[in-house]
């Protein structure tokens, strides 16, 4: 046998040894099984149930699973959702991501549970399916897609564990001010997705990553746009709460993207410029928004130095920082004031000043809708 030849069936020994030790190690997948609901066939019902329960098995072996109180999986995505029992006050209803950016079709929400937090793993029935029909060259994207998003949200229990460890009695329970509201909301919903993203890169394929920046650069090319937009309709409308959290949903929305896919290129320890020339393209198109990417990159990856030794929700404050004047350039600057209430100032600008259009389809609808 030639050096190559020994080299190849030492690999192969080496190989089934490690895929041997694997199979032996514990999962922290809790026995809570799977609530599969609205399934016209009963037998499909749990090949889909069966699937799912295997993949979280074997990624139950790598991240830690043990908060995971619910599995749902439904062809009523968004009602199964909006009935997740959050166990609190705080926060705001669960609904699904459908927009022109993105529409989602999984979402692990953290709960409380008799004072604990906990996660509820729900899943569109429609999209999984797939992990239970025969593997065709035609499902193979899909199947590998649904298989990461397993990963993916399986990232976010795991997530939730450090978190709560670090620190407990926060998550859920804490009511914060609108300021702080929208300024947390942006700051943890990047580190969500960074995290989850970064830990579960290592089953994803290389379409994941095309998919995460074709969706961080459609949604950084429409933001200002949409974002001055809803300014021009608040001028005609007044709803100072409403402008608010529309300009914030928009600018949130570019920095989450933009940390999925920073999360995934860290997990697979690539260079951004390298692995995302589209994200790159797209900066140069945006120029407003390239110092914000630059930092939001650096203080995700300096959170992660830290991760696992975190005392409060101080660890959120460059993040915020960075949202707050994002919010600002893009028009929208949240003042607190000292009795805990807020101020929003909105700055005329010649980008948000209505045009005569849009007043005059403004008050067409207006009067419209008085007539009826």
């Amino acid at each position: 046998m030639g050096e190559l030849e020994q080299a190849e069936f030492e690999s192969s020994d080496s190989d089934e040894q490690a895929a041997a030790d694997f199979a032996r190690l514990p999962s922290t997948l809790p026995p809570i099984g799977i609530d599969l609901r609205y399934y016209a066939n009963e037998e499909f019902a749990r090949s889909v149930g069966d699937a799912i329960g295997n993949w979280l098995h074997v990624f139950g072996k790598i991240l830690n699973l043990k908060r995971l109180k619910q599995i749902v999986v439904s062809y009523k995505y968004h009602e199964a959702l909006a009935e997740v029992d959050q166990g609190t006050t705080v926060g705001e209803a669960l609904k699904a991501t459908n927009d022109e950016i993105a529409v989602g079709i999984a979402m692990t929400p953290t709960v409380l549970d008799d004072g604990e937090a906990k996660s509820v793993m729900v899943l569109n029935a429609e999209y999984m399916a797939v992990l239970a029909v025969k593997e065709e060259p035609e499902n193979a994207e899909l199947r590998d897609q649904m298989i990461y998003t397993l990963a993916h949200e399986c990232g976010h229990v795991h997530d939730l564990d450090i978190r709560v460890t670090c620190m407990p009695d926060i998550i859920l329970k804490q009511q914060l001010s609108f300021r702080d509201g929208i300024l947390l909301g942006i700051a943890s919903g990047c580190w969500d997705e960074y995290i989850a993203c970064r830990l579960s890169a290592f089953i994803a394929k290389e379409p994941v990553l095309r998919s995460l920046e074709e969706t961080f650069c459609t949604a950084l090319d429409k933001a200002k746009e949409r974002a001055d937009a809803s300014i021009r309709q608040y001028r005609m409308h007044a709803d100072v709460s409403r402008v608010t959290k529309e300009v914030a949903g928009i600018y949130k929305g570019v920095m989450v993207y933009a940390a999925y896919m920073l999360g995934h290129i860290d997990g697979i320890e690539g260079d951004v410029a390298a692995s995302a020339p589209k994200a790159i393209d797209a900066l140069g198109r945006s120029p407003y928004f390239k110092p914000f990417f630059s930092r939001l990159s650096d203080e995700l990856r300096a959170m992660h130095g830290t991760y696992g030794t975190w005392k409060g929700l101080d660890i959120y404050e460059p993040l915020k920082q960075i949202a707050e004047e994002l919010l600002k350039l893009g028009g929208i600057d949240i003042q607190q004031r000292e009795d805990g209430s807020a101020y929003v100032d909105v700055p005329r600008r010649p980008e948000t000043m209505l045009t005569l259009a849009e007043q005059i389809a403004f008050l067409s609808a207006k009067n419209a809708a008085d007539e009826k």
